[in-house]
Formats: structure tokens, C-alpha cells, sequence
């Protein structure tokens, strides 16, 4: 079975929902072969379309090749070791192909090479330097988190951050495949408001969990159980919510919400909850369970509701 996240990956800019700037600087550049375009790292959340927007760059300087000529494209989760760097990435470089000018080197998720595999990329980047950015080929850098990558690569690169697709370009895209593959539209699947905000906009979780039939709005639900739990009745959904996820990860989703619904600054008493969360969060199981349902309940949700 194909992932639908590959099958309906877009590889033309013009598919590609969002990141306007970046787009049409990147449209510029492949319009003229990329040359003098230093190395690039596109970083933000996961399926926020780096990938992508790396691809198309690809594809769109060499409309009339073959991606397998043209492009590298390196998982560096998998593929760690200096080794790799020097077997895979030198031999590709270093072969010519007609009308190729600059070949593409992709990394992606560079940040979880180890650190010296990382520092071992310098070389590869200052011949890049030497040449101009005219002949030399492109690395393009694809992380989450910018800050562990390495100095010697964030130093020599231009970093591009690609931010979250908006939830009404998501909704859009999720209805279009469904569509495609001829789910029924009383059975499709669309993120609500907050399942967007708790998944940070990931389009990628989004479209697996429609395809694998996964329950898209579970954080949700649990949040309108807890919300209108009665008074001293909260402890089973809190009990819920920690077999479900850690604490630290369950009080982000409840802080989300109260933001959304506007009870961060509408509830004198939030702030005590907020700091007495914060104190018990590396706590135990039976600590947190002892403390958090009953400061809860006296925020009184379910008389608001």
C-alpha cells in the first residue's frame, strides 16, 4: 500500500499550499538553474512542507531530467555515519550528467546526525563556498529544530523557517484527497480547531490518520469530557488523559484550549493552577493525580458550561 502522504506529496510549486515567500523566491531562482543560491536549511514543525518545497526546487530547475539524476535525497535519521557522507554523497556529486549544471543533495532530519558527521559536512560546504554557487551542487538541510544543527552548517547556509499551513489549506487539501479516493463525504475526517492547534499543523499526521482511519479529534473529545466533568468527578478523565500521553504533554493540550476558550485571562484562579501544573509536572503518576483533579474542580468549568 502506497502512504497517501507520498502519493499525493506535491512537487510542483504551484501545488504546494502556503509558504508564499519562499515559494516565489525559490520560483526565481530555478527559473535560473539556482545558480549563485547558497546552501539552504528549511527548518520548522514536522509536515509543514520542507520536503516539498526541496523537491520542487529540484524538479523545477530541471523540468526535462529525471529526479534520480538530478537529486539526492538522504533520510539522515537513517543514514548517520561519516561513512555515508563520503560513499554516497561524494560518488553522486562528482558524477556529470548533460544539462545538469547543479545537482541537489538533500538532508533530511540533519539534526539527528551525530555531531560529527554533521562537522564533516564543512568541507563539502566551503568547496561550495570556493565555486561561487555556480557549478557546485546544492545542499538543502531539512530539520526541525535549528538550533541542533551544527554551527558549522548553520554558519555557511541561508535558514528559511516554514511555518504552519493554515487550517483552512489543510481542511481543503484532507477533503480533495479523500474525495479522490472516494471516501463517502459523510465519512470524512477534518481536524477541528484545537486538533490543528495540539498537532501544530502537521499536514503529514493529518493525512495518515485519515488514511489508517485513525480518530483525528481524540484530544477533543477528551478535552469537552473534562470541561464538563462535575465537580469532584474529574479525576477519571485525568486518570484518562495519563494513560493516554505524559503530564507535561497533557497540560500543554489543556493550556491550548483554556487560550482558545479565553479562560487564561478571564479566570482569576487559572494562575494558581498554571504554577501548581508546572511544580508537579515532573511528579509522580499518584502525586499529579492527587493534586490536579481537585484544583480543578474548583475552577468550576462545568458550572460555566
Amino acid at each position: 500500500m502506497i502512504a497517501w502522504t507520498e502519493k499525493y506529496r506535491p512537487l510542483r510549486f504551484a501545488d504546494i499550499r502556503g509558504h508564499r515567500r519562499i515559494k516565489k523566491l525559490f520560483e526565481s531562482c530555478a527559473s535560473k538553474g539556482c545558480e549563485h543560491l547558497p546552501p539552504v536549511i528549511l527548518y520548522g514543525p514536522p509536515g509543514t512542507g520542507k520536503t516539498s518545497l526541496a523537491l520542487a526546487l529540484a524538479n523545477e530547475t530541471y523540468p526535462a531530467v529525471s529526479p534520480s539524476i538530478s537529486t539526492l535525497y538522504l533520510n539522515a535519521s537513517d543514514e548517520r555515519s561519516i561513512e555515508v557522507i563520503r560513499e554516497r554523497i561524494l560518488q553522486f556529486t562528482r558524477t556529470i550528467w548533460p544539462g545538469v549544471l547543479r545537482k541537489f543533495v538533500i538532508f533530511d532530519e540533519v539534526e539527528t546526525m551525530t555531531e560529527p558527521a554533521q562537522a564533516s559536512l564543512r568541507a563539502l560546504l566551503d568547496d561550495v563556498d570556493r565555486e561561487g554557487h555556480r557549478t557546485s551542487p546544492l545542499y538543502i538541510f531539512l530539520c526541525n529544530s535549528l538550533y541542533r544543527v551544527h554551527s558549522a552548517i548553520r554558519s555557511r547556509c541561508v535558514s528559511l523557517f516554514c511555518g504552519h499551513i493554515p487550517i483552512t489549506y489543510i481542511r481543503d487539501t484532507l477533503v480533495s484527497i479523500q474525495n479522490t479516493e472516494g471516501i463517502p463525504e459523510s465519512e470524512h475526517r477534518i481536524p477541528s480547531d484545537i486538533t490543528f492547534r495540539i498537532q501544530r499543523g502537521d499536514m503529514r499526521s493529518f493525512v495518515s490518520s485519515v488514511q489508517y482511519g485513525k480518530h483525528m479529534n481524540e484530544w477533543e473529545e477528551w478535552l469537552q469530557r473534562l470541561s464538563a466533568a462535575p465537580a469532584n468527578k474529574s479525576l477519571i478523565v485525568w486518570e484518562e488523559g495519563l494513560r493516554k500521553a505524559p503530564f507535561c504533554i497533557l497540560i500543554r493540550h489543556v493550556f491550548l484550549w483554556m487560550e482558545m476558550q479565553g479562560h487564561l485571562t478571564s479566570i482569576p484562579e487559572i494562575a494558581k493552577f498554571v504554577d501548581l501544573c508546572l511544580q508537579v509536572q515532573d511528579a509522580s503518576t499518584d502525586t499529579i493525580l492527587y493534586t490536579i483533579p481537585s484544583t480543578w474542580d474548583r475552577l468550576g468549568f462545568c458550572a460555566k458550561n
